[in-house]
């Protein structure tokens, strides 16, 4: 596990769309870390674990970063980030790598689901997913994952969605900047969003699926107190 020299969790909206018996809540949090090892580092550690080995959380991984057409899935909700971005050393020549979504069409009108295509650059390294750079000699300078993920229910108006974005950035002081945030709708419940990525997550920051959880309590708390 690694230690993070600064850590902060907010919650950045709490609020129950549905009713009491019915609840439907959006929530979002906001991670921002600090650690001392390198964008790259933390790449490879944050990378699907080889096999028979326990090392690298499973974050990095075709299921993330997808090679193939998809679904409902996307890098924001806005269509305007890639699913990866990475600025990478690569024959020793710095080089923006990028898996970006196309959007390809599909049965929208019948509420059930719309593709898109990965369309991964440079040409160069169109063949490369990014799980593959440590084994391939690419170094990682600052990298950026986004995920979102829009539910459709047949011939039924959904607004569920999931949202997960990772920005990796080298800091001014030999440190790595971390930022997460984290964000799911029509929730039944109160509890931790996109818990599928912060259980990774946790897997090399021990105990960070818990704090966000208290502090997703804490909020509700404060506003029952007031």
């Amino acid at each position: 596990m690694l230690e993070a020299r600064q850590k902060s969790v907010r919650v950045e909206e709490l609020r129950n769309y549905g009713s009491l018996l019915r609840p439907l809540y959006t929530i979002a949090v906001e991670i921002e870390m600090s650690v001392a090892e390198s964008p790259d580092t933390l790449h490879k550690i944050l990378t699907d674990p080889v096999s028979g080995s326990r090392s690298g959380s499973g974050l990095v991984t075709r299921e993330t970063v997808p090679f193939e057409v998809v679904s409902n899935f996307r890098g924001s909700a806005a269509g305007n980030k890639p699913f990866y971005s990475a600025l990478v050393l690569h024959e020793g020549v710095a080089k923006r790598y990028e898996v970006a979504a196309r959007d390809t069409g599909g049965a929208l009108s019948f509420g059930t689901s719309v593709n898109y295509e990965p369309v991964v650059s440079p040409e160069e390294l169109r063949l490369t997913h990014p799980a593959e750079f440590s084994r391939v000699g690419v170094e990682v300078l600052e990298w950026e994952l986004h995920n979102y993920k829009h539910y459709f229910s047949l011939l039924v108006a959904s607004k569920r969605y999931e949202s997960f974005d990772l920005c990796v950035q080298q800091g001014e002081k030999k440190e790595t900047l971390i930022k997460v945030n984290l964000a799911e709708s029509e929730l039944g419940e109160r509890r931790v969003p996109c818990s599928w990525y912060l259980r990774r997550l946790s897997v090399v920051f021990g105990g960070l699926e818990r704090e966000v959880r208290r502090e997703i309590e804490f909020r509700e708390e404060g506003k029952k107190e007031r």
